[in-house]
């Protein structure tokens, strides 16, 4: 933040155009509530609950991380599955009957994971995990370098001075203090702020020498996870997300893996 600041106001990324809602810190709570929301809204009989007046945690269950684990390397072997929807969906099932069975409250929950760049890209800190669209992954392919798809400028409403403005005189422009400038401000729908929906954050990354791609540390909610796999298996698709920093425009193609010793 205090780069940005260092910057003349014409220099500065307008994060609203981005789509960020939040540039400089991790919107970890309101990412868990609204997820759970939209879980709970979309199948009501779950009986998960949305999680409003319990703050987020991050999920350590060896039990439950191991299957998140296992799931993800399953979707992600090379074969052709005309009925792949049925198998996750047990598996999914099968995840949250071993979370009700420990008492893990999967709505509540963060789960680390590993993030790999299939191209170009390097992960960096603040950068959107993103579920991809259909038609993102029909032009995706392991052998070639495509850049990704691109989130477009969102329109940003300018303030227009009302005609008893025009003739006033202008008011100076008192200077924020030191907390008002780093104090949190409220975040709104954090999921869909872009085109494409949130699921995670990532919490540091670089470009690794030995691998020869962009590699990162990330957490995501653990609902979301579910719903993208889920969507990744109902389309015939391998898993893959899409990550975006926030100065950029360009969604990079990335694989997932659940860290069980995080």
């Amino acid at each position: 933040m205090a780069k940005h600041l260092r910057y003349p106001p014409d220099k500065r990324p307008s994060f609203q155009k981005l789509g960020v809602p939040c540039p400089f810190f991790f919107p970890w709570k309101e990412l868990v509530h609204q997820w759970a929301a939209a879980v709970d809204t979309a199948n009501s009989s779950d009986g998960e609950g949305t999680g409003k007046e319990r703050p987020f945690y991050v999920l350590r269950s060896r039990k439950v991380t191991r299957r998140l684990a296992a799931l993800l390397t399953e979707e992600n072997k090379e074969r052709n599955r005309p009925h792949g929807l049925s198998p996750t969906l047990e598996v999914i099932r099968g995840i949250r009957s071993a979370a009700a069975e420990t008492g893990v409250d999967l709505s509540r929950a963060l789960v680390c994971v590993w993030v790999s760049c299939r191209s170009k890209g390097i992960p960096n800190r603040f950068d959107s995990i993103c579920i991809p669209k259909a038609d993102d992954l029909s032009t995706e392919s392991p052998s070639d370098a495509l850049a990704g798809p691109c989130e477009s400028l969102h329109k940003v409403p300018r303030k227009r001075k009302g005609a008893e403005e025009k003739g006033a005189k202008r008011k100076k422009v008192a200077r924020l203090t030191v907390e008002e400038l780093l104090a949190r401000p409220a975040a709104g729908d954090v999921v869909n702020c872009c085109s494409r929906r949130l699921i995670g954050c990532v919490v540091g990354g670089d470009y690794c020498f030995s691998e020869a791609a962009g590699r990162g540390v990330g957490y995501v909610s653990v609902l979301g996870l579910l719903e993208f796999v889920e969507e990744s298996a109902r389309r015939g698709t391998k898993p893959l997300v899409l990550l975006r920093h926030q100065h950029s425009v360009q969604y990079r193609f990335a694989s997932l893996r659940v860290l069980t010793d995080c």
